[in-house]
């Protein structure tokens, strides 16, 4: 009678074995994926040109294909960095304004020169901005497309 106990006891402990195996090989693909950086967002850092000239302020936005909006702000030295955005192809816009005609800057403000319907501080532009068209602003309309991988991504954009 102990010996048929115990047989069975061994049995049932290869049985457990068996589906822990089983479990263990369903697992391996997603604890690889996990590990590789599949399936997760990325941090995209790059410069921003126009015709050859790094663009000096103003903001990036990243359209990825499920229609999710990303942006990073341009640093004076043409930088800038976007967080989760979704590895794939995503559409690009880049938004440079004249800071001189902020929001903020033009509440209560009145014309710099008669005539003028006053937005304008007065002040210059930061030294080296210069206007985009108008177009590159929109992600579905600039013609601006990127492919982009998972992980830290250095991406340049290079406006024509």
């Amino acid at each position: 009678m102990e010996a048929s106990i115990e047989l069975e006891i061994e049995t049932m402990k290869r049985q457990i074995s068996e589906k822990t195996r089983r479990i263990g090989w369903l697992l391996l693909p997603i604890l690889l994926a996990v590990i590789c950086g599949c399936g997760r967002t990325s941090r995209v850092t790059g410069k921003v040109t126009y015709q050859g000239r790094s663009v000096k302020y103003g903001s990036v936005i990243f359209l990825s294909a499920d229609k999710t909006a990303r942006s990073g702000v341009i640093e004076p030295d043409g930088s800038y960095a976007i967080e989760g955005v979704p590895p794939g192809t995503v559409k690009i816009a880049v938004i440079s304004r004249d800071p001189r005609k902020g929001r903020s800057a033009a509440r209560g403000r009145k014309p710099v020169h008669p005539g003028e319907k006053g937005n304008g501080t007065g002040a210059p532009a930061p030294e080296g901005w210069f206007p985009l068209p108008p177009a590159l602003e929109d992600p579905q309309k600039s013609g601006q497309t990127g492919a982009i991988g998972s992980g830290n991504v250095s991406y340049e954009i290079d406006l024509k």
